[in-house]
């Protein structure tokens, strides 16, 4: 597939070179997006409070009035901010972008490398997410229930995968079981990652598989309908025809300490946590008229490969999708009637008869799906590096031009150095260097993501204020950088959306369809947006609902 390539915006030069520099650590001014950045540094905290799940501490936060238009008592509404801090007199320009490029980031490990006991303490952290990543039990669809249990890297009966009908029995009732009659089984072929081809000297492909739902069209509310796809990434563990219970929580409460204990999946009922919610949100585009294509990311689930931790080439795999969607090859589907079809007869089958540089396109994920879209979106607009090489080099983007935008949540695309401080990611800028360098993995953005996204065209954000993975101050920073339209929707809560109040869930899944249709239709502001205008405002926008576990206990006396 190819595609022209659009101008680039200048940098050091107008030029595909210039981007590619930026990329790899050489261009690093201050812009305007870096100054309203600054701008919107967070005030300091004036309160703390108890945080559940996952944090079980007391965190700091802001005294915010409650109830309709603030009018209510006052609560403590905790958020968590660790963001890298510049050292003092810093004048290397944006710090979070020069000082987290791929080239400091290898740097730092080297250097660890060097000092014995920090190469023990950072090795063995990083042992913990190479892959298999042992932090997930990757492949857990089939083990409730046999049905749909498949071997991901053997030859695969399509017609094995639960389809979308599988979920309308009881006790399930999911609401995507109404998509069956527009479902398709899709399977893609996909070369090994870098670790698996250099590491474990692995060859051959691999197959992607998952759905593709066809949609009505999206509707400009003027009579007009167009066809739009949704690329829909999964997060950590993530696997799309895993059964959740409905009455399945995700943790515990100690009665003694009160702390939140998680619950390990697979278990009796449930083989994976989260899954009914993330159906939930891809029949919701659906239901708005968008074409969505999910599939589970390589290493887990349905789909084959042994790595699942290389989010730099999974971005590479939304592009080999499309490809494959238009040109056939090494593409097989089962369409909702049954019927198979593989290479030339199933070229050009969906797309809504399109081809993949014209079909208007919306790229979302979450948590490590919003690594992987935002490296995609990095690839498109900015420029194509391989950083999990042992000699990383930079190409032209690819220059889709019907990309109208993109969905992050609970995400991490403003890269490392806004990663939060939760102590499995303590150390993290350390092991991520030594996993690209030594091991041929890009795990976390370097700063790359962030550096480009004043080239991304829209982008809508949802987290919970107390999200591990990127604290709030790295997603005002991507959100100021994107030039288009944009939103933040945050909620009092950690970063499993799954956690969250149904509420809280149902707004966020509101306010993303709102924001990809907008970006369809072409409207110039998104309907309902909740204006904000500083860090501590922002904070305020979120529903006065709680994560359970992190609920206070008794309201505070109203503010003098």
């Amino acid at each position: 597939m190819t595609a022209p390539i659009p101008r680039l915006h200048r940098c050091a030069a107008a030029s595909a070179l210039a981007a590619a520099l930026l990329l790899l650590g050489a261009c690093t001014g201050t812009s305007e997006a870096q100054r309203q950045a600054t701008a919107s540094a967070p005030p300091p905290t004036d309160c703390t409070a108890w945080v559940g799940t996952d944090r079980n501490a007391m965190m700091g936060g802001y005294l915010l009035p409650q109830g309709p238009h603030g009018t209510g008592v006052t609560e403590c509404v905790p958020v968590l901010m660790t963001a890298n801090r510049p050292p003092a007199g810093y004048a290397g320009g944006d710090y979070h972008i020069s000082e987290f490029t791929d080239d400091k980031l290898k740097a730092r490990w080297r250097a660890c490398k060097e000092d014995a006991d920090c190469f023990k303490r950072i090795d063995a952290q990083m042992q913990r997410w190479l892959p298999p990543n042992k932090e997930r039990a990757t492949r857990s669809t089939g083990v409730v229930d046999p049905s749909g249990k498949i071997d991901p890297d053997g030859q695969v009966d399509l017609k094995q995968i639960r389809r979308p009908a599988f979920f309308a029995k009881a006790p399930y009732r999911e609401g995507i079981a109404e998509a069956d009659a527009r479902t398709y089984i899709v399977e893609f072929t996909a070369p090994r990652d870098a670790f698996e081809r250099i590491d474990l000297k692995m060859t051959g492909d691999i197959k992607l598989r998952g759905w593709y739902i066809e949609g009505a069209g999206v509707d400009d509310g003027k009579g007009k309908k167009t066809r739009a796809l949704a690329i829909m990434a999964p997060g950590g563990g993530g696997q799309l025809t895993a059964i959740q219970h409905p009455d399945e929580v995700a943790y515990r409460i100690d009665e003694k300490t009160g702390k939140t204990i998680p619950v390990s999946f697979p278990n009796a009922t449930t083989e994976t946590m989260g899954q009914r919610w993330w159906r939930e949100n891809l029949y919701a585009l659906n239901q708005a008229g968008f074409d969505v294509l999910a599939y589970d990311r390589r290493g887990e689930g349905l789909s084959g490969g042994f790595s699942d931790t290389n989010t730099l080439e999974q971005g590479e795999d939304v592009f080999r999708a499309l490809s494959a969607l238009e040109g056939g090859r090494g593409l097989r589907l089962l369409t909702p009637s049954g019927e198979l079809l593989e290479g030339d007869s199933a070229r050009g089958r969906l797309l809504a008869g399109m081809k993949a540089e014209e079909i208007p396109l919306v790229l979302g994920g979450y948590s490590r799906g919003s690594m992987s879209t935002a490296w995609a979106m990095t690839k498109n607009y900015v420029a194509e590096c391989s950083f999990d090489m042992p000699v990383p080099s930079c190409t032209p983007p690819k220059g889709l031009k019907n990309i109208r935008g993109t969905i992050l949540l609970s995400s991490f695309a403003s890269g490392a150095g806004y990663v939060g401080d939760s102590p499995d990611l303590a150390d993290r800028n350390l092991f991520l260097g030594g996993m690209a360098a030594d091991h041929h993995i890009v795990f976390y953005p370097n700063s790359s993501t962030l550096a480009g996204m004043d080239r991304w065209p829209a982008a809508f954000f949802g987290k919970g204020l107390w999200d591990r993975a990127e604290t709030l101050e790295g997603t005002v920073a991507a959100y100021n950088r994107i030039p288009g339209l944009k939103e933040i929707v945050l909620a009092r809560g950690p970063h499993s959306i799954e956690t969250w109040p149904a509420s809280d869930r149902a707004y966020l899944r509101e306010r993303m369809v709102v924001f990809a249709r907008t970006v369809i239709i072409g409207a110039r502001s998104i309907p309902g947006a909740r204006p904000w205008k500083d860090f501590k405002s922002l904070v305020a926008t979120t529903p006065d609902s709680w994560e359970p576990s992190s609920k206070p206990k008794a309201q505070a006396a109203k503010a003098p």
